[in-house]
């Protein structure tokens, strides 16, 4: 997937005036959309996709020669009767689009594993195997494989899923049929039901142990041997149970006008200021601006797109970088290159700077 995403970068970078021109559509049988849109990318990854950022891309699946014909057909028909063939047609290929996942874990003398396999619509396989840093019984680590699952298929944008375990226990546990008594087994319900809510639609079904015999095998190899596995079979270590993850306290963005609200609000809304001038002004500086996922950034020549900070995290972005880890103690000018080099940006950074390193 690397090496894809590695050859549409260089495309982009070799025919940059097209792609800053026009909208540019990408047809590809492989999931590049929800590979760069994961949050967890760090290095490569999280470079090209702040580079493939700036332009309007889409991405769309191959499709037969039947598929295409059928959409010339639709744009001959009339307005109203296409855009309601369209939504049809559109909600077909939602309901169409469902992703199969096949978990298994196994606990024994010699360790705790899982193994899953990820199914596209198009049939393109994701295998993984997970080996725990811990104790658990056959029952967790159903759970554990199964919960490992959900978060790698929500993390690729996937909205409909089936799940196939062959764990009857996990299976009815989840479609409300048993009970969980035991803490830990309720705590892991919590947790799935939580995941499972973030899908569209999901299913889990029991399969026989005899039709799920390759996520048992990748379950077993987890925890056995790494050297004899493919570079198709991604291994993962998790160093503690998922009922016992770490709560982060999510960073919360600063309330109330801000030099970014005017900006904000015509890019959400198409809001105009009343006054002329500056509503021309305000449409043209927001050619520079874009908001990703509720985030606020803005263009650079020379770097990755930048983040959009408050005063109050601007103040602590200079505070940090001239006394704080960074231990600059440079002057402002030094202080600005640094703050955009990490991928900072606000309207008054230089006089703020300079405010800011004279009271010290």
């Amino acid at each position: 997937m690397e090496k894809l995403i590695l050859a549409l970068v260089h495309a982009v970078r070799r025919l940059r005036r097209y792609f800053q021109a026009h909208t540019v559509e990408i047809i590809m049988d492989q999931p590049i959309r929800q590979i760069l849109s994961r949050k967890e990318n760090s290095g490569r990854l999280a470079k090209w996709a702040l580079e493939l950022g700036e332009h309007a891309i889409s991405y769309r699946p191959k499709k037969s020669i039947k598929g295409q014909i059928l959409a010339d057909f639709l744009a001959e028909l009339p307005t109203e009767k296409a855009s309601q063939n369209e939504e049809a047609a559109t909600a077909c290929q939602e309901a169409k689009e469902v992703w199969k996942l096949f978990t298994d874990g196994l606990s024994n003398e010699g360790g705790s594993g899982a193994g899953l396999i990820l199914t596209s619509p198009d049939g393109v396989e994701f295998t993984y195997a997970l080996c725990f840093e811990f104790k658990a019984s056959n029952n967790k680590a159903e759970y554990e494989a199964l919960l490992s699952g959900l978060r790698i298929a929500e993390s690729m944008g996937v909205k409909h899923i089936e799940a196939f375990v062959d764990s009857k226990l996990i299976a009815n546990q989840i479609n409300d049929l048993y009970q969980a008594k035991e803490d830990a087994m309720q705590r892991y319900l919590s947790k799935a039901k939580d995941l499972i809510t973030r899908f569209r639609s999901f299913s889990i079904t029991q399969v026989p142990r005899s039709q799920n015999k390759q996520v048992d095998a990748l379950s077993k190899m987890a925890f056995i041997s790494f050297a004899h596995l493919t570079k198709k079979v991604l291994v993962e270590v998790l160093p503690c149970k998922s009922i016992e993850e770490i709560e982060i306290m999510a960073i919360v963005e600063e309330t109330g006008n801000t030099w970014m609200t005017p900006i904000k609000l015509y890019l959400e809304n198409g809001t105009l200021l009343k006054e002329r001038g500056k509503a021309w002004r305000l449409r043209a500086r927001s050619k520079q601006y874009a908001l990703l996922e509720g985030t606020f950034y803005r263009e650079s020549f020379l770097e990755p797109w930048l983040r959009c900070v408050g005063p109050e995290h601007a103040n602590y972005v200079i505070q940090e970088i001239h006394e704080g880890s960074c231990s600059m103690h440079s002057g402002p000018k030094s202080v600005v290159t640094k703050a955009m080099q990490l991928g900072y940006y606000w309207m008054t950074m230089h006089t703020d700077a300079r405010m800011i390193i004279k009271a010290f």
